[in-house]
C-alpha cells in the first residue's frame, strides 16, 4: 500500500464516531452511576469495546443478521458487563437517547487529532468523512473544530445509503474526484468499515484503539495520527 505521503495516495476518509470523535465514557459514567453502583469510565470504555467487537463478529459471521437485533445484544451485553440489569436497560437506553439528542454522545476528539489532520491537509491530501449517522454528523464536526479540515462529509441519513453499501464510499470519491486506489479508509466496526471500503475498492484501516482485534486479519492502527507516519503501511 502506498504512504499517504509518497503522491500515490492522494485522499484519506474517516468514519465519524470512533474514529475521529468518541464517546464521552467519564459523562456516562457519572449518568449511569447510582446510589450503591458507581460507574468507572475506564471500565465502562472496555466493556463497550469488548461488546462492539463481539457486535462486529456476529455481523460479519452472518451478514443477513437482524442489525436492530444484533445491536439489542450488544447493549445488553455492554450494560450487563458493568452491572446493569436486562430489567434496568429500557430505562437506561431513554436515557441515552435523551442526552444524545440533547448533545451527542460522540464528542471527545482525542489527543492528537488536530495535529494529525493538519500534517495531512499540509501534504495537500484531500479528506473526506463517510459515516452512518442521523443527519448531524456535520454539525457536529464543525461543532469540534473538525470541518475545517475536510473537503466532503457523507452522512449517511442525508445520501439514503449506508455502509458497508460501497455506493456510499463511492459518493464520497465523486465528489473528491479521486479514484479508489487512490484512497484509503480508516474506520472502527469490521463488518460496516472495511466490508464497505473493500466492496468499494479501497485500502482499509481498522481503527483498533484499546488493541482487541486480535481476530481479525485487517491492517489496524489505534489512532488516526499512525497513518501519516513513515511506518503506517
Amino acid at each position: 500500500m502506498a504512504r499517504p505521503h509518497d503522491g500515490k495516495i492522494c485522499a484519506l476518509l474517516f468514519d465519524f464516531g470512533g474514529t475521529l470523535a468518541f464517546l464521552d465514557f467519564e459523562m456516562l459514567a457519572a449518568e449511569l452511576s447510582r446510589p450503591g453502583r458507581r460507574l468507572d469510565a475506564a471500565r465502562l470504555e472496555e466493556a463497550e469495546y469488548r461488546g462492539r467487537a463481539a457486535l462486529d463478529r456476529r455481523l460479519l459471521a452472518d451478514p443477513s443478521s437482524d442489525v436492530n437485533q444484533a445491536y439489542d445484544g450488544f447493549m445488553r451485553a455492554w450494560m450487563g458487563a458493568v452491572g446493569i440489569s436486562d430489567e434496568e436497560l429500557p430505562q437506561v437506553r431513554q436515557r441515552l437517547r435523551e442526552l444524545h439528542e440533547r448533545e451527542t454522545l460522540w464528542r471527545v476528539v482525542r489527543p492528537g487529532t488536530f495535529e494529525a489532520l493538519e500534517r495531512m491537509k499540509s501534504a495537500g491530501l484531500k479528506l473526506g468523512i463517510v459515516s452512518n449517522a442521523d443527519g448531524r454528523v456535520e454539525a457536529d464536526a464543525r461543532r469540534f473544530g473538525l470541518a475545517q479540515y475536510f473537503d466532503v462529509i457523507i452522512d449517511s441519513d442525508v445520501v439514503g445509503v449506508s455502509k458497508p453499501d460501497p455506493r456510499i464510499f463511492q459518493i464520497a470519491m465523486e465528489r473528491l474526484q479521486v479514484a479508489p486506489e487512490a484512497t484509503l479508509y480508516a474506520g472502527d466496526i469490521y463488518s460496516i468499515d472495511m466490508v464497505g471500503a473493500r466492496a468499494a475498492g479501497i485500502t482499509g484501516k481498522l481503527i483498533d484503539c484499546l488493541g482487541r482485534y486480535n481476530w481479525v486479519e485487517h491492517a489496524r492502527i489505534r489512532h488516526i495520527g499512525e497513518l501519516h507516519r513513515p511506518d503506517a503501511d
